[in-house]
């Protein structure tokens, strides 16, 4: 069933994580662009994406009276916004809200369902995406409001599993999600890097050993998502005595694993920390 059939979207800012959900969408045919509306405070911003992919587009500005017109002519209204400018847009656009018109997504990274519940009087859905999303191998964590029903969370994964995978979780989980895969990318992107300059130190040129990163983290990556577990891949290219464990045993010593899980554990709890000055 396609529950997005006959529905106007509006995207609230026009940043790249919006971009990457409706020009995603759009691409794959999910999505028709004269059914996409974005408002944003850059004029070129939105002419660029108007001429680009054929959406409509309406400026906003420091009244947020562009919001007010684009969820007036929208029936799934995206909140793509940064954390400090989330308060004033949803005062500005709550009024215009209609309980039996509207669904509300937000994707504004720490925002509770709590403080998105407390302004809009409709179902409001709180996901969180990655950037994978631009090459349509993004992660989205879902979590329903309160009055969300099935079909509203069938509507949010149809719209995100057009740009990547989609998890539907509880709302206690999304913080966690953010600081793995929301996160995670900037890790990888750091790993990629460091094999790359390890390469580099031996001899390849920088263009060849960064193909060679990406390429090797991507074919693992695919591994693991056929269903392999990564501890049983990586014992299968150490061979006893070989090259593989030497390098694995100065990871252990650098205490690669244990940084990693720190990471993880800081980006959660800044996240929380985010979340609490909305």
């Amino acid at each position: 069933m396609d529950h997005l059939q006959g529905k106007k979207i509006g995207f609230i800012g026009a940043g790249q994580m919006a971009e990457a959900i409706f020009g995603g969408n759009i691409s794959s045919g999910r999505l028709n662009p004269a059914d996409i509306t974005v408002t944003d405070i850059s004029p070129a911003r939105l002419e660029e994406l108007s001429r680009r992919l054929g959406i409509s587009t309406i400026p906003n500005d420091s009244e947020n009276q562009g919001v007010a017109l684009l969820v007036q002519g929208c029936d799934i209204i995206v909140f793509s916004v940064k954390p400090q400018y989330l308060r004033p847009i949803l005062e500005a656009a709550a009024p215009h809200f209609d309980p039996g018109r509207h669904l509300a997504i937000s994707i504004v990274g720490g925002a509770p369902l709590s403080l998105l519940e407390a302004f809009l009087p409709v179902p409001v859905v709180r996901v969180m995406p990655n950037t994978p999303m631009l090459v349509g191998e993004g992660v989205s964590g879902i979590a329903l409001g309160s009055l969300c029903t099935s079909l509203h969370g069938d509507a949010a994964t149809q719209l995100f599993s057009g740009v990547g995978q989609v998890h539907l979780l509880p709302e206690s989980l999304i913080d966690p999600l953010t600081s793995v895969s929301g996160c995670g990318p900037a890790y990888a992107y750091i790993f990629m890097e460091a094999l790359a300059d390890g390469g580099v130190k031996m001899g390849l040129s920088r263009d060849v050993a960064l193909q060679l990163a990406a390429q090797t983290l991507l074919g693992s990556a695919r591994m693991v998502l056929q269903g392999e577990h990564p501890g049983k891949l990586k014992d299968n290219v150490c061979s006893p005595g070989g090259s593989t464990i030497a390098g694995v045993h100065a990871l252990e010593k650098g205490c690669f694993r244990g940084t990693v899980i720190n990471a993880v554990e800081a980006a959660m709890e800044r996240t929380v920390e985010v979340g609490k000055k909305i």
